[in-house]
């Protein structure tokens, strides 16, 4: 495996790493860490996932990445082409892609400047007292509310509201549950209890005044700058794990066979940084749920709209990423793993809302101090285990290939 091949990938991953960790450290900078660690619970699918768990995968996927690199450099016809021409388009679509998303019209409430925020006040001036609703609550109160709840609950689906009338279904308010209003009600011991139609108008009303400061001159924060800047490289990086999961399935001969010697890590990394994905969708739909109670499910579009498609496309690359790791093994050890996996995917499927509310909980808007300690630290040992085969051997007990 050449040098230019490992210099080349190890320039790449380490600007998209200074990319994952700026942007939180970012947030944390401007907010300060009490309300920047309410915003990146809330949005952990950016502000946490990246600079830990996809730091994990940078890792993982390092030596793998260095192998395609060179196999297509020295190994494959017209390789060196190719590759160009692949990265382009890769780059390209992660640009288009990044400046769509970036475009939403609808934001959230750490795009506006810490100076906004904190001159912000529930609507209208004085609501609140004596347990009466708000027409829509102060933006950070409203963020800090959803918080404090998340960290109490196992998810917070319960919060949803059906904000478009259904002709089909009769429906009255006889027949209506009143419930907790994150848009519009302060939190007591006994907060006022709202409809679905009083609570849709305080959602319209606080994403509303959000996206009208965020139009306004010098309202918008750093934060919100630099994630629109840096938007199109999270995508990049998504764009190229999938393309791995795609090569290691097409090109597995190649690989088997120029760098045999490498075959052990690489395929250990690949199972490592598998795992470490599996957590983007789901944060990511931990997220929708978090949006959809403060926000309201009507306010659709931007990145909410395409987690669904998201989650199905890495589930296949996952399975890809199974079928790499186990075409060479035993054939009794690779039909346990697909009985295993067929069962574990039952399993998700018909739970897969659980544990979307356990990771929101744990992982998302509910995460606390201590989830987070815990999850950087982890991060933190699985890279330094990943990159440096000395301390694996430590770990594990021998280095694997």
């Amino acid at each position: 495996m050449s040098f230019g091949a490992r210099a080349f990938v190890f320039i790449v991953y380490s600007l998209l790493g200074v990319s994952f960790i700026g942007e939180t450290a970012v947030l944390f900078w401007e907010f300060g860490p009490e309300h920047a660690l309410t915003f990146a619970a809330f949005d952990s699918h950016l502000f946490l996932f990246f600079p830990t768990l996809g730091l994990v995968a940078l890792a993982a996927f390092y030596l793998p990445s260095c192998a395609f690199v060179d196999l297509y450099a020295r190994h494959v016809t017209l390789g060196k082409l190719r590759f160009l021409i692949g990265m382009m388009t890769l780059g390209v679509a992660a640009w288009f892609v990044g400046m769509g998303l970036a475009d939403n019209p609808h934001r959230s409430v750490w795009d506006l400047t810490p100076q906004t925020l904190a001159a912000d006040r529930s609507e209208p001036a004085g609501c609140g007292v004596a347990g009466e609703p708000c027409r829509r609550i102060a933006l950070l109160e409203g963020a800090s509310n959803l918080t404090t709840v998340s960290r109490q609950r196992i998810g917070v689906r319960e919060f949803f509201r059906s904000c478009e009338a259904e002709p089909l279904i009769e429906s009255g308010p006889a027949s209506e549950r009143r419930r907790f209003c994150f848009a519009s009600t302060p939190l007591s011991p006994a907060p006022w209890l709202s409809t679905d139609a009083e609570c849709c108008e305080a959602q319209q009303r606080f994403q509303t005044a959000i996206d009208e400061k965020y139009l306004v001159a010098g309202q918008q924060s750093l934060t919100s700058q630099v994630h629109n800047v840096l938007l199109p490289t999270k995508v990049f990086f998504l764009f190229i794990l999938l393309a791995i999961g795609i090569l290691l399935t097409v090109r597995h001969d190649g690989v088997l066979r120029h760098y045999p010697d490498k075959i052990g890590r690489i395929e250990a990394g690949v199972l490592i940084g598998a795992v470490a994905m599996i957590f983007f969708p789901l944060m990511s739909q931990g997220y929708v749920q978090s949006a959809d109670a403060l926000f309201g499910v009507q306010q659709k579009g931007g990145f909410r709209s395409i987690v669904t498609l998201m989650s199905f496309l890495f589930g296949a690359w996952a399975l890809l990423i199974l079928l790499f790791f186990f075409r060479r093994r035993d054939q009794n050890m690779e039909i346990a793993v697909k009985l295993a996996g067929v069962v574990a995917s039952t399993i998700a499927v018909l739970k897969y809302d659980l544990l979307v509310s356990i990771v929101a909980r744990v992982l998302g808007s509910g995460a606390s101090e201590v989830s987070v300690a815990l999850l950087i630290v982890l991060a933190l040992v699985a890279v330094l285990v990943l990159l440096f085969p000395y301390l694996r051997r430590g770990v594990v007990g021998s280095d694997v290939g």
